[in-house]
């Protein structure tokens, strides 16, 4: 398993400094990196940033905001960097005209991505498992949305939801072509990969559609970089 780092992850560290947090995922193991923010970075000095420590970009985690008001500058710029997708990470799903504006609002800005072979995505949370109408949010987002715009699938939510992210995966297969592994306890806290329960063997194996494994870790008990290292070693040790 190829495994990539979503920056969010380490955010506290990027904001002291974001060149030497890369150098340091990138010294890791990890493979690829997911941006949600620049660290005030051009796109050049990105661009070279991310060459120096022989790293790849999956994507970026793009607010909504800028999917409605300046996304071809944010294309541009992801474009510059060499992403392969730009991600929607949050929006309200609670009524259908809510989900009805947001695949639309996807399926637009995967009009103009497809021209530079980038895709479109979403990523859940839980409201996106809150039923309206006896459908699941999510179910609507992947049906309403054309083939150029993907799922990030964050199992950890899935399951915190009540849903079993396995199945989902199964259910879904291509349409989900990112999997954000970010373990779950008994007591629904976010943990390293080993201290959970949800099963990460089984979750690679499912998504035999999935081109990316991307870790998030947002509680830590432990420094961060432990926790980090954790993450990617547990992962890389899966067959």
């Amino acid at each position: 398993m190829e495994v990539s780092l979503q920056l969010y992850s380490i955010q506290e560290e990027t904001k002291k400094d974001f060149k030497s947090s890369v150098k340091r995922v990138a010294g890791i193991g990890y493979k690829g990196v997911e941006f949600a923010g620049y660290g005030g970075l051009s796109s050049e000095e990105l661009k070279n940033l991310l060459k120096e420590n022989n790293l790849y970009s999956v994507g970026s985690h793009t607010g909504i905001q800028i999917f409605e008001n300046s996304f071809e500058e944010e294309l541009a710029f992801n474009k510059a960097i060499g992403s392969q997708y730009i991600i929607c990470p949050y929006a309200e799903t609670d009524t259908k005209e809510k989900i009805d504006k947001l695949t639309r609002l996807l399926n637009s800005a995967a009009g103009l991505a497809v021209k530079e072979n980038i895709k479109v995505g979403y990523h859940n949370h839980a409201n996106e498992f809150i039923e309206i109408d006896g459908k699941l949010p999510l179910d609507m987002i992947a049906e309403n949305t054309g083939d150029n715009v993907i799922l990030e699938l964050d199992v950890f939510w899935a399951a915190y939801a009540g849903i079993d992210p396995i199945e989902y995966i199964k259910k879904w297969g291509g349409k989900i072509e990112l999997i954000h592994m970010k373990q779950m306890d008994s007591l629904k806290a976010n943990v390293d990969m080993g201290d959970g329960i949800l099963d990460m063997k089984k979750v690679k194996e499912a998504a035999e559609f999935a081109r990316y494994f991307v870790v998030e870790h947002e509680e830590f008990d432990k420094p961060v970089w432990d926790s980090i290292k954790n993450d990617y070693e547990y992962l890389k040790q899966i067959p």
